[in-house]
């Protein structure tokens, strides 16, 4: 007699079978995430020991502003001191993570940016406080004081030998300006032919309720804002880290811009919707995909020879 161990496993190896297609079916389905960029569905503070220290060039960071916005959860519950000593906290966690050369921007409220920015330049060197203007229309709102429709956000190195490239995100001048300024004394200047700086007062619109770029996310940043931080202050090939990584934004930068990417968010259906922005934004134009052609099967080839 043989040992019933001797016998073959058909369920078993069918079951198994089963499962490795069923996950293959899976991820399918899913939205396809490009080699390296990461979207992670955990809670940065609690993963920060896998990301080397030294390894990062550019930390962008949209944390809660602690203003008891709904994240779908109580992640902005925290006010005064306890949201101050939060942030420090996780700040004294992101910064090892700074290359030599690395640089960080943090967006806050003017109610918070003064003990944030104090703190920071105790850290990092201090490159500039940007004022997001949001273009919010006037339509009433408190009469106690003037109405607030900027964000704060800071910008920090980690050196004085800090990476910086201008160039890709210089503002074209228009024509009329350029006319002006076409005296000899400026004949060939590459700040005339390139473009501006765009200063430190960014004037972009928020993301209101009917914007092609707004998703399901109460605090969505526009794309254009972390383009130009991803363009100027990290390499190309470099490596961009997000702890507060919300619907994406940062992550479709990198992919648009060749960077390498990894984000933190606890809200799953966040990690959703950035991984489907992600997948779109990795997608080459519709012009330049190359169209298969259906598969003929052998009974069509005999009817059509």
């Amino acid at each position: 007699m043989r040992d019933e161990f001797d016998e073959p496993q058909p369920a078993e190896e069918s079951s198994a079978a089963a499962s490795i297609a069923a996950a293959d079916t899976l991820a399918q389905l899913l939205p396809q995430v490009p080699a390296g960029i990461q979207l992670l569905n955990r809670d940065f503070l609690m993963d920060v020991a896998n990301i080397p220290d030294g390894s990062i060039d550019l930390i962008v960071c949209d944390p809660p502003y602690g203003l008891g916005k709904d994240y779908g959860n109580d992640s902005d519950m925290r006010t005064g001191e306890d949201f101050l000593a939060w942030t420090r906290g996780w700040l004294d966690l992101v910064i090892p993570k700074l290359k030599p050369s690395g640089s960080l921007y943090i967006f806050c409220t003017w109610q918070y940016a003064p003990e944030i920015f104090s703190f920071l330049k105790t850290k990092l060197t201090m490159i500039n406080e940007i004022i997001w203007d949001r273009r919010v229309p006037s339509m009433g709102g408190t009469v106690r004081r003037f109405t607030s429709v900027h964000d704060n956000i800071g910008f920090f190195a980690a050196s004085k030998d800090y990476f910086f490239d201008l160039d890709p995100v210089r503002i074209p001048y228009d024509a009329v300006t350029k006319k002006a300024r076409s005296r000899k004394l400026f004949e060939g200047s590459k700040w005339l032919e390139l473009g501006y700086n765009p200063k430190d007062l960014w004037s972009v619109s928020r993301l209101h309720r009917q914007h092609a770029e707004r998703v399901a996310h109460p605090t969505q940043k526009p794309l254009e804002i972390v383009e130009r931080m991803v363009l100027s202050s990290c390499p190309k090939g470099g490596r961009v880290l997000d702890p507060f990584m919300g619907s994406g934004t940062t992550a479709v930068a990198c992919v648009r811009h060749q960077r390498e990417f990894v984000g933190y968010e606890i809200n799953e259906s966040y990690c959703a919707i950035a991984r489907e922005r992600v997948s779109a934004a990795a997608m080459p134009p519709a012009s330049t995909r190359k169209t298969r052609k259906p598969a003929i099967r052998p009974e069509q080839q005999t009817e059509t020879q």
